[in-house]
């Protein structure tokens, strides 16, 4: 019986208690909880005195604690959090007297000398976090280590793989005795304010354990949801956070990357109370690593290279490889859409400058042995494409040619066929003919030659390809389409490509014609 009647007292003291909060407390009554065992006053939210409370909180959930007055709370969490202390005051309900947002371990001492009931309130602003708060009507609130008045930790040399830093001992370390040691934490992600937010996400924190209850319904539905709902900080993957240990107030790490930025902490740690405290943290930039040359891509004797300009003025650099001194060397570049200014040089001369459109072929003669550097610069509204070949060897070279007089005439014209004419090149090649009919509309239009279009007009019709050369330039090539309609208009269309496995080719200038109205 007279453990139920201690049972019914202490229900009696919570219920108290939760109207004292609901209804606010007289400033001038000074309450007295009486029994503080921690284990009961932990689940009540109530703080006792002189007791270090571990409590785990939700993120961004809201957390109060109360406590009687003269105050003097200190807290430490694993992240950032945000608290408020509060004084209830009969009547005029809640007045806040200090807030503070942080994850260092912070103190406050508030001395009003008015008794009354206090109120903590805290609220993880990060993760789910456990606090350590402690409570005191009376100096010193705790034996944590001490930090020297210059709390700073300071960068001794730095350089692109590694760093050394600094800082000033503890007043406590002596001599004599082994109890102060320093702990050093390196990552690159985030600053730890705390020790144990050190701990926490070195280790990872543990899932709340179920506090002792009454086992009242609603009491076990809360407290299953906050079980639910815990996301403890996980474990730090492996080498992601350095941690070491020393009796020396200087360290050294040699496992940077060049141009990285590091958090630095430093903890005074006191081993017989197992307590630390943080120096201020410190944040490291190694120095940057050598920069290394941009590659330049190399082109191969004979290859055909195509680019595509994104940007206004775009710059495409490579480099050609004379192995030997060569008397010649032939250059072609087909440019598609605005001009481009293509060069070549080598670091003592420059070779070739010029402003290039369409389809051009040139020859460089003597050059040295040497590496010859090409700078192709794009216009300044951007876009196009350029294709170009560089080769010391004739029969390397696979762009097709065409002569200075690319226009294509017509020698006789009947209502069936036409005879034309055009000039080609001293080599052999391949030379194809295209007639493509018009409508009356389409026969008065005379768009560009397109020398980058990829195929014919789809509606052109394939009249013959014949491969041969030109032996005397002055002679023109002469070739007859047949098969045309009376009184229609057409376009007639001249390419050259180098072989038939050849995909490179080249357009003349496009012939329009019509044919007689009568045979």
């Amino acid at each position: 019986m007279p453990q139920l009647l201690d049972k019914a007292r202490y229900i009696t003291l919570l219920l108290l208690l939760t109207t004292l909060a609901a209804n606010t407390s007289p400033a001038e009554d000074q309450f007295n909880f009486g029994d503080s065992d921690i284990v009961h006053f932990q689940d009540s939210n109530v703080l006792p005195e002189r007791e270090e409370v571990l409590h785990y909180l939700l993120f961004n959930f809201t957390s109060r604690q109360w406590t009687k007055g003269y105050t003097q709370p200190r807290s430490a969490g694993d992240d950032v959090f945000l608290w408020l202390l509060a004084l209830w005051v009969l009547g005029r309900g809640g007045k806040a007297l200090y807030n503070h947002t942080g994850g260092e371990s912070h103190s406050l001492h508030y001395t009003t000398g008015t008794p009354g009931l206090y109120t903590i309130t805290l609220k993880p602003l990060e993760s789910d976090t456990y606090v350590k708060l402690y409570i005191s009507d009376s100096f010193p609130l705790k034996t944590y280590p001490v930090l020297p008045d210059d709390d700073t930790v300071k960068i001794k040399k730095k350089s692109r793989k590694g760093f050394s830093v600094e800082w000033n001992k503890s007043p406590k370390e002596t001599p004599f005795d082994n109890i102060i040691e320093y702990h050093i934490a390196v990552n690159r992600k985030r600053s730890f304010d705390t020790f144990c937010s050190l701990m926490s996400h070195l280790h990872g924190d543990k899932r709340p354990s179920r506090p002792d209850t009454f086992n009242f319904l609603e009491e076990e539905k809360r407290y299953q949801k906050f079980l639910r709902e815990a996301n403890p900080i996980k474990a730090a993957k492996k080498n992601a956070i350095s941690y070491r240990k020393t009796n020396a107030t200087v360290f050294n790490f040699n496992r940077a990357r060049p141009g990285r930025k590091y958090f630095v902490n430093v903890y005074v740690y006191n081993k017989l109370t197992r307590l630390a405290s943080a120096f201020q943290s410190l944040e490291v930039r190694t120095k940057p690593g050598k920069r290394k040359p941009p590659s330049v891509k190399r082109l191969k004797n004979g290859q055909i290279q195509v680019h595509q300009f994104t940007k206004p003025k775009e710059l495409l650099t490579m480099e050609f490889r004379v192995s030997k001194p060569a008397k010649e060397a032939l250059l072609g570049v087909q440019v598609c859409g605005q001009k481009v200014r293509f060069q070549i040089r080598t670091k003592k001369k420059k070779w070739f400058s010029r402003k290039i459109q369409n389809y051009k072929e040139f020859t460089l003669t003597d050059l040295p042995k040497d590496t010859y550097t090409i700078k192709i610069k794009g216009s300044k509204k951007g876009g196009g494409e350029v294709r170009f070949t560089l080769t010391t060897k004739k029969n390397k070279y696979k762009f097709p040619s065409l002569p200075k007089k690319t226009s294509v005439t017509s020698l006789n014209t009947t209502c069936e066929n036409v005879t034309i004419a055009w000039v080609g090149e001293t080599r052999r090649q391949t030379f194809c003919v295209y007639k493509t009919e018009l409508s009356e509309a389409q026969s008065g239009l005379r768009p560009k030659i397109d020398q980058c279009s990829s195929e014919i007009d789809k509606a052109s019709e394939k009249v013959f390809c014949k491969r041969f050369r030109n032996h005397r330039q002055q002679h023109a090539l002469q070739e007859t389409v047949t098969g045309l309609k009376t009184g229609r208009h057409y376009r007639i269309d001249v390419t050259v490509i180098r072989n038939k496995r050849s995909k490179m080719f080249l357009r003349y200038d496009s012939l329009y014609v019509k044919t007689e109205d009568t045979c």
